[in-house]
């Protein structure tokens, strides 16, 4: 469907979204069922691309975003479906009107919205796979109704029987999605596969050059002038890996910053 969602959809318009299979699906032919086109951008919306999946990611705010890169980063992820739809859309509803709880609906109109769940996620087990559902919300921003609708949403997973996480700032390590954030353009960045080092290689040389007294630019820009490459490549090959986790930079240690000294895993 080209272009943005009507904001103010009509109970057939919603049965149409469902068809088209919106918030349905897997890996790379999987489609959220909201996009960052069909929502008033607040500033703090993202796309990011996914070695997972093969697939942009769209997310609406800084603390979904945080907790994709985590989820990118797990060894164990398979998969990361964002704007899961709860289907099918009679069931919150229903649960609702069982609980005594208004079920939200569309702004400005009276048709019922599709409930969503911020991250699916699928992860390897020894025993196969398992499914967890996360909800990311801020602690500020769980008031009174805002934890109504979490409560539906947790209900509907629990009768099937999924692991349910409400994940705030105070549960994911601050440090680590920060530092996987400063390393986030190396996703795509063409350089690191063209180059003819490694990343591996680059990594190595430049953790050989490192020190406590140099900065994270100091050690790079010795790095990068013994192997005779430009920068932008030399931190794509880095970026790429810690994201293979070919790195001994330690992403857990302290926030990682250009001019800022960083630790190694000994």
């Amino acid at each position: 469907m080209a272009g943005t969602k009507s904001r103010r959809p009509t109970q057939a318009t919603v049965h149409q979204w469902i068809k088209a299979g919106y918030g349905q699906g897997e890996g790379e032919n999987y489609k959220p069922f909201m996009y960052v086109r069909d929502v008033p951008s607040e500033g703090t919306s993202s796309m990011v691309f996914s070695r997972i999946t093969r697939r942009k990611h769209d997310y609406f705010s800084d603390h979904e975003f945080k907790l994709h890169l985590l989820a990118e980063y797990a060894p164990l992820t398979l998969d990361i479906r964002e704007q899961f739809a709860l289907l099918p859309w009679e069931e919150t509803q229903a649960i609702a009107s069982q609980i005594g709880i208004r079920h939200p609906t569309f702004p400005g109109t009276s048709t019922p919205t599709v409930m969503t769940t911020d991250l699916l996620l699928t992860l390897k087990r020894l025993d196969g796979m398992e499914l967890v559902a996360i909800s990311a919300k801020l602690k500020k921003d769980l008031t009174p109704r805002n934890l109504e609708k979490l409560l539906l949403e947790r209900l509907y997973w629990n009768r099937r029987g999924i692991r349910w996480i409400l994940a705030t700032e105070d549960n994911i390590p601050a440090i680590r999605t920060s530092n996987l954030k400063f390393f986030e353009t190396a996703l795509t960045d063409e350089r690191a596969a063209s180059s003819v080092i490694s990343a591996a290689e680059f990594s190595l040389k430049f953790e050989e050059n490192w020190s406590s007294k140099l900065s994270f630019n100091m050690v790079m820009d010795k790095t990068i002038r013994l192997m005779g490459i430009d920068v932008h490549t030399g931190h794509a090959l880095l970026g790429t890996a810690v994201w293979n986790r070919d790195s001994s930079i330690d992403i857990d240690a302290q926030k990682l910053s250009h001019q800022g000294m960083f630790s190694l895993i000994r």
